[in-house]
């Protein structure tokens, strides 16, 4: 019989997280390792478990899962995220995915759905709830018959987290890296992430190049 998989669950809804609970234990292949309700709980806990998979709630009282998901990715190895929301909205799905989700579930389908999503991202693959994939490409296709150009750097753009503009904003404005930590009350070492992971996204090389991009956008 093959390992089970490990999973954290990160929702302050106490009556979701105890369903979730039954039901994932219920499964052969599965074993819900821990819980937490609020990011600092959530990051501590997935530090130490490194687990499998983790169901991230896209809203939790004290932060945004959209935020969190990031920080999470950071500091594990091959950890898998699905966020789950209610939110049937494209841009939230964008966003997941960029900020380095591997699944995407509604809760109205946390059953039969969930189980396949952590299956199938357990395999390397990416699960989105089949009801939102259609939503995202009619999105797709709708934003390609717009101006090419401009449509391409608003979701370059929005495809960063919240986190990456901020630093990436400061870069282009001349600031160091400390001077940015200090800012935000991060490391300079997690400035330097954001920083890369956000000029990776962007496709550049050097801060002429982001410079150029952000003076573009009207954003400086």
């Amino acid at each position: 019989m093959s390992e089970k998989k490990s999973i954290v669950i990160v929702d302050d809804h106490s009556l979701l997280v105890s369903g979730l609970c039954l039901l994932l234990n219920s499964e052969n292949d599965m074993e819900v390792v821990g819980q937490a309700d609020s990011a600092e709980k959530a990051l501590s806990l997935i530090e130490k478990l490194q687990p499998a998979v983790v169901l991230l709630d896209i809203t939790i009282h004290d932060t945004s899962g959209l935020d969190l998901l990031p920080q999470i990715i950071e500091q594990t190895v091959n950890t898998k995220v699905i966020m789950m929301t209610m939110h049937e909205d494209q841009q939230y799905l964008e966003k997941a995915f960029a900020n380095g989700a591997s699944g995407y579930v509604l809760k109205k389908g946390l059953d039969v759905d969930l189980l396949y999503a952590i299956r199938s991202v357990c395999r390397g693959e990416m699960y989105v709830q089949p009801s939102m994939l259609k939503t995202y490409i009619v999105g797709s296709e709708k934003e390609a018959n717009k101006n090419e150009q401009t449509d391409s750097n608003s979701l370059l753009w929005n495809a960063l987290s919240t986190r990456e503009q901020e630093v990436v904003l400061g870069v282009a404005q001349g600031y160091t890296s400390k001077e940015i930590a200090k800012k935000y009350f991060l490391s300079e070492k997690t400035v330097s992430t954001y920083r890369s992971r956000a000029m990776t996204k962007l496709g550049f090389e050097t801060r002429a190049e982001l410079v150029e991009f952000i003076i573009g956008r009207g954003l400086l």
